[in-house]
């Protein structure tokens, strides 16, 4: 959402980042929730920068 903490950069890579993770956390975090016609990544590290704060767990 435009002026909300994770809009900037504002690029389509960025905020499709957050979909996918929002997508991904949403279905309950299983391997096949972040294919993505295969442009999907699950991190082992937390993508959170700045006041933009990705849900993520260990």
């Amino acid at each position: 959402m435009e002026g909300g903490s994770c809009y900037d950069p504002n690029t389509p890579l960025n905020h499709a980042s957050v979909a996918m993770n929002l997508y991904y956390q949403a279905q309950g975090r299983h391997q096949r929730d972040c294919y993505f016609e295969g442009s999907g990544l699950i991190t082992v590290i937390d993508p959170s920068y700045g006041c933009c704060k990705y849900q993520y767990r260990k």
